[in-house]
């Protein structure tokens, strides 16, 4: 079961109706909805004072309190044990499927310079298919071990070689850049170069950043998002809390950042240009 929190403040009244307003007591309502084998239990908390009290959703909202959904402007007092749910796992596969989608279709894809950050190396086994595409690819990591194991590996199945290093300044003439972690560092990219990560880096890059994906959320899925959380924040708690490993097959239709917004096609075509 998911769990969702959101918080209502209804707006004020004036005269005899805000005095018997602020005499109202808050009201916590849940609704249980389901859908392709998901549950979502969805906590409403409606604050007539404008404050939250959280003591008074501790019931409804229950074990799930560590790892619950709400919108990003709602922060928790150190010490409640509420917390919003995060994780960048289905965020990393929208970013690498996109990522492969773009390398695939372009025509002078084994031309470019392809970097991958990776510093946890979480996710290790995307040189491979990068390497099927890409004949010059550097992965930025803290952690070799993983990826020695796939360049080991690539290099035996398709003679194909991938230079493994921790120096993130490699990363500064590549053509495309692909970050399925945040970007905590310093990067000093060309300007016209590529980046596909999952967020907002944590210091402003001089390329062309993009850091979040539009895509169509599978039928039935819609019908239980509450309406204030996005659909790559929903579709990440589906992913990572309710195991629906298929969501991360999908590829994204556009990529969105500080460059503006990309698809596939357009994104190929442009980095063609720079081989």
């Amino acid at each position: 079961m998911i769990t969702a929190f959101s918080v209502r403040i209804p707006d004020k009244q004036k005269g005899w109706r805000a005095l018997t307003e602020r005499l109202r007591r808050d009201r916590v309502e849940v609704e249980t909805r389901q859908a392709r084998g998901v549950t979502l239990r969805h906590v409403t908390y409606t604050s007539y004072s404008g404050e939250v009290r959280l003591e008074r959703a501790d019931a409804a909202v229950g074990a799930q309190r560590d790892k619950i959904l709400c919108s990003d402007k709602l922060i928790f007092p150190h010490g409640s044990g509420y917390k919003r749910f995060s994780s960048t796992a289905f965020s990393s596969r929208l970013c690498t499927n996109f990522a492969l989608s773009v390398l695939r279709a372009c025509p002078g894809a084994a031309g470019l310079r392809v970097g991958i950050y990776d510093p946890p190396a979480y996710c290790a086994d995307f040189l491979l298919p990068v390497l099927e595409v890409c004949g010059d690819v550097i992965a930025v990591t803290s952690c070799f071990e993983p990826y020695f194991c796939v360049a080991d590996r690539a290099l035996s199945e398709m003679g194909a070689a991938a230079m493994v290093t921790k120096n993130r300044a490699e990363l500064d003439k590549c053509d495309l850049i692909i970050a399925p972690q945040p970007i905590a560092e310093a990067l000093l990219p060309d300007p016209n170069a590529v980046v596909l990560t999952v967020a907002p880096p944590n210091k402003k890059l001089r390329a062309r950043v993009f850091d979040h994906y539009r895509f169509r959320m599978p039928n039935g899925f819609a019908a239980l998002k509450p309406e204030e959380l996005s659909e790559e924040y929903f579709c990440s708690a589906l992913y990572t809390l309710g195991a629906q490993f298929a969501l991360g097959s999908i590829v994204p239709l556009r990529a969105c950042g500080s460059a503006g917004e990309c698809d596939v096609k357009t994104l190929a075509n442009w980095l063609d240009k720079r081989k």
